[in-house]
Order: structure tokens, then sequence, then C-alpha cells
């Protein structure tokens, strides 16, 4: 009896020691081959070892299903579940390995046979690509892999070339790189891969939706437009609303052909701001949004206070200072012109947002005529707000009675926006200034006086008398802060010549030469001649200031009578004929 016990426990212990050992085939989990090195990574589940027999584990391969299976590598390291090695080429390997011993000592364990992975998980397709309502960045979203084996997914963005910019894990991605898809489209595909990095086809590209909207004030419009989403066929497009900063709505549907939408808006000065939703045709639960646009209408509001400051002749030229109200929907001003008593035309139009606009109209004759001038400001839609006075410029006449009696006569300056306060008749001996030249006032005048008369005389050293109205503006006001000055045309009177002639020269004496002398004259148009008794001309220049010392033909002449003509120019522009006698004396 106790032998029968003795055996059983001897069979019980050897079969407890079985269980226990190295036992259970290895299992192949994964080879990989980067094929970019010829590099194999080989992942497995190990046996047990409990009983400490694992002496070593051998690696078999082979590159094709009809070659015999070679030992390639041994390995001491019972812990080993993986390794990588190099391999010969890049076919089609299969692998095994074996562990040596069992617990028996004895037999050793077989794993099973594994090919290189080189299938790729099935292809992956995008769901949507559609901008965010808040942070307006690109959202990806597609379904899971059926594949077993998908380790994750790779984002490509599409332009040109697939340009890879994150891999995930997951099925959703947020795209918060530098792409704006509110300066336009946005193209993305997908592809899974495994544990090996087999990857899948590149999915169909997805372009996000971009919408444009324009403002139309004068109809009160907003036309908005948008691309086509690209991915799947579109259903149709809804538009969405929403009034400063309030909820989303519903604005419009279109149907998938159409691409733009007119929203009528009420009044001005509201924030609209609009997306777009396109639907997936036979699939609405499919959808994806478009960035997000929002424009304000702003307002239409009317300038005023529009008027000429002044419209002054300055020499050959008039200028104009405009002035307008500033920071309202001004766009533009137009001018109009008339010469003298005639009709009132368009000059020119200034694109401007007001204030003080200085122009010239080089396009006049000031001593003969008056210009008028008035101007419009103009808005958005064609809208005239405001139009100024009217301007006119101070026409002055001069008439020269006598020496010392000039008279005057000049039209008003009545249009200074607060009247004129006063008048200065100014003289000068000059026809061109500027508003920094000094003039004599010769006398200040009411606002009303319209004439009057100067004894000013010509001398030797002003032989010009030139005349100018000034108006001046009445003091600043708290509208309208400025004095403005407003300068007639500057009319000026010559002297007649004054000249004398010698009646005698005598050629060894004083007097040696003849010449007319005389002021005001002009030299350069004036001339005279010289004959003898018998008519003989002896003598003659262009050049008054050229003198005759007696002589002909390089000879002094005899004692005797000659005559003499002249031909004298004033600086007036009047021309002055002489005749007489010289006598000569040696």
């Amino acid at each position: 009896m106790k032998c029968k016990v003795l055996i059983l426990l001897i069979i019980i212990i050897g079969f407890t020691q079985n269980t226990f050992g190295v036992e259970g085939k290895p299992v192949m989990r994964r080879a990989c081959l980067n094929r970019l090195d010829s590099t194999l990574e080989l992942q497995w589940n190990k046996p047990t070892d409990v009983c400490g027999t694992f002496t070593r584990f051998d690696l078999y391969g082979r590159d094709n299903n009809l070659a015999v299976f070679q030992k390639l590598r041994t390995y001491n390291s019972f812990i080993l579940s993986a390794l990588n090695i190099k391999l010969g080429n890049l076919k089609n390997w299969e692998f095994y390995l074996v562990y040596h011993k069992a617990c028996n000592g004895i037999d050793s364990i077989f794993s099973d046979t594994i090919l290189i992975d080189n299938n790729p998980p099935i292809n992956s397709d995008l769901d949507s690509v559609s901008v965010d309502l808040i942070n307006q960045k690109t959202m990806l979203g597609w379904s899971k892999n059926s594949s077993k084996d998908v380790k994750g997914y790779i984002i490509y963005h599409v332009t040109g070339t697939n340009s890879v910019i994150a891999d995930t894990n997951s099925t959703f991605y947020l795209d918060k790189g530098n792409r704006n898809p509110g300066l336009g489209s946005e193209n993305y595909s997908i592809a899974a891969f495994d544990s090996c990095n087999n990857t899948s086809l590149i999915s169909t590209p997805h372009k996000t939706i971009y919408i444009q909207g324009t403002l139309d004030q004068c109809l009160k419009t907003i036309k908005l437009s948008w691309s086509a989403y690209v991915g799947w066929n579109v259903s149709s497009y809804n538009i969405f609303v929403s009034v400063n900063g309030g909820v989303f709505k519903l604005a419009g549907n279109v149907v998938q052909n159409i691409k733009s939408f007119t929203y009528n808006f009420p009044v001005f000065g509201d924030n609209y701001c609009f997306y777009i939703r396109a639907y997936k045709d036979l699939d609405p639960s499919i959808s994806s949004s478009s960035n997000k646009i929002c424009i304000n209408t702003g307002s239409i509001i009317a300038n005023k206070y529009s008027y000429i400051a002044k419209a002054s002749v300055n020499n050959e030229r008039i200028d104009l200072v405009l002035i307008t109200e500033t920071g309202k929907s001004l766009q533009k001003i137009n001018v109009y012109k008339k010469e003298g008593n005639s009709s009132f035309g368009f000059w020119q139009s200034l694109n401007t947002n007001g204030g003080i606009i200085n122009i010239s109209d080089p396009d006049v004759y000031v001593h003969s005529k008056t210009y008028s001038y008035y101007f419009t400001t103009e808005g958005p839609c064609n809208l005239v707000f405001d139009t100024s006075q009217t301007a006119t410029t101070i026409l002055l006449s001069v008439l020269m009675v006598s020496p010392g009696d000039q008279k005057l006569n000049w039209s008003p300056y009545n249009q200074f926006i607060k009247q004129t306060k006063k008048q200065e008749l100014l003289l000068s001996n000059s026809p061109n200034y500027n508003y920094s030249s000094t003039w004599n006032i010769l006398s200040s005048l009411t606002n009303s006086t319209l004439n009057t008369t100067d004894n000013t005389n010509f001398s030797t050293i002003q032989d010009r008398i030139c005349y100018c109205i000034r108006a001046i503006e009445n003091d600043p006001s708290l509208n309208y802060n400025r004095s403005d000055t407003s300068y007639s045309n500057i009319e000026c009177l010559n002297a007649d010549p004054i000249v004398y002639f010698p009646n005698a020269i005598q050629i060894n004496g004083y007097n040696t030469s003849f010449y007319p002398k005389g002021v005001f004259i002009d030299y350069d148009k004036s001339s005279y001649q010289i004959y003898n008794r018998w008519g003989q001309l002896i003598f003659e220049t262009n050049d008054i200031r050229t003198q005759w010392f007696g002589t002909f033909n390089d000879k002094l002449v005899d004692s005797d009578v000659f005559a003499y003509k002249a031909t004298i120019v004033g600086l007036n522009g009047s021309i002055l004929y002489y005749d007489g006698t010289i006598t000569v004396l040696k």
C-alpha cells in the first residue's frame, strides 16, 4: 500500500514539473520591415521558464516560400520579446523561433511562423472638413478604420503636394497651425497606418468653404459668395446670420449649384456675421461649415458747414480755400465755376474726406473778368449733402485822368462766411507779389466802398504805380476759427516818357556828344537819326543811349546845323515822335 502511494506521489510531482517548465509555444505578434534600410523589427509573446531549463533560442527565416528555413541568429537572453536585425534583401520573408530546452531538458519548443507585414490598412475617408465657429480653425472628422491593426492616422495639407502636418490616433483633428480658412479654402486628406507603419492610400481631398461678402450701402444689401465644398456631393447650402453678436439664425437656403446670396438689411449701423453650412447629398447628418465673416453696415451721415473761406487773385491765377466738415460720410466735392455774368458750369471733382482744401485755378484772365465759385459735397450713392456759398473774386480797374489823379473802381467782396470787416487800398511799384510781399497801405476803407481817387505822382525812382484791393474778414469766431483775406487783381500805371534833347555840341569843348536823355523810356524799343542840311542820313541807332560824336564816315563833320528825328517808346507802351535841330561847333 505504501509503495502504491509513493508511486502516485512521484507521478503527481512529475506532472507538476511539466506544467510549470518551458512550455507553450512562443506566439509571433509582428514582423515589420523598414524598406529604407532593410531592418527587420520582430515581436512575439515569449513562453515561461519556471524550471529554468532555457539555454537559448534561435531565429529561423527564409525569403520565399519555396526556400528552406535558415538559422539567422542565436540569442541567449530569455527576457527578449523583440529584436531588430538587418536583412540581406527586401523580399517577402517568413520567420519562426525555436526555444531550447523544455523542462525535460531534451525537447525544444517551436513558435508559429509569421510573414513580414506588407499589408496596409484599408483606406480611410474624411467625413468632412469644417471651420470651427468659435476659433475659426479647421476641424477634420472621420470614421474609425475597420482594419484590425490600425495604429493611427496621418493628416495631410494638400497644396499641390501632400504635406504631412500631424498624426493622431483619434478620429478628430483640429488644425491649430498657421493655416487660416478665413483667408481662403484649405484642402486636407488623411491616411491610416498600422503598427508596421504601413500606410493606406491618401484619401480624396476635402476642401473647406470660403465665404466673402460685399456691402452696398446704396441698396442696403450684403452680397455673399462662397466656394463650393469639395469632398462629397452637396445637396444644399444654408446661410446663417447673427445680428450684433446674437444667436445665429437661418437666413436662407440655396440648392447645390448656387453659391451666392443677397441679404437685405433694414437700417444702418448694425453688425452682421455670416457663415455657410453645406449638407451632404443623401446623408444630411453630415455637413460642413465655412469660415465666419462680419460686416458692419456703418451709416451715411451728411456733412455740414461747407463754405469757401476765400477766392483770391494771386498774380495770374485764383487761389481757393474750401472748408467742409470731417468725420462724416463725405467722399468727394464737386466745384462749379462761372466767368463774369455767364452761367455756372461744372469745373472739377476732388476725392476727399473733408477738412481744409487748397486749390488753384490758372485758367483765368483776372484783369478783365470776375470769377465765381461754389461747391457741393457728395457721399455714397451720389447723395449730395451740402452746398457752399458762392464766392466771387474782386475785379479792380484803374484810370489815370492825369498824373496824380487816378480813379479806382472795384467789385465788392461780400462772400466771407462772417462778412467783410474792412478793405484796404494797397500801393506798390511792382506787378508781382505773393501773400508775404510788402505793400504800402494807402487807406483803410469800409466794406461798402467800391471806388476812390488816389493822388500819388510818378517820380524818377517810381515810374510805375501798382494798386490792389485787399478785403479782410471779420475776426474769428467759435464756429469759424479763422479770418481770411482776399486780394483783387493788380493794376499798374506807367508814366509817359520825359525826354530832353541837347540843341548843340562842341566837338572840342565840354558837351562833345548828342543823344536823348530822360526817364520812363523803353530804351530797347526807342531810336533816333541824324541828317545833314541836304537830307542825307549820316547817323542812326536803335539804342538811344548810343551817343553821336559829330562824325560821318569816321570823320568829324564841319560846323553846321543838323536835323534829328527820334521815336521814343515809353515803359507804359506809349510812342512819342520828336524832330529838331542840333548845332555842331568846333
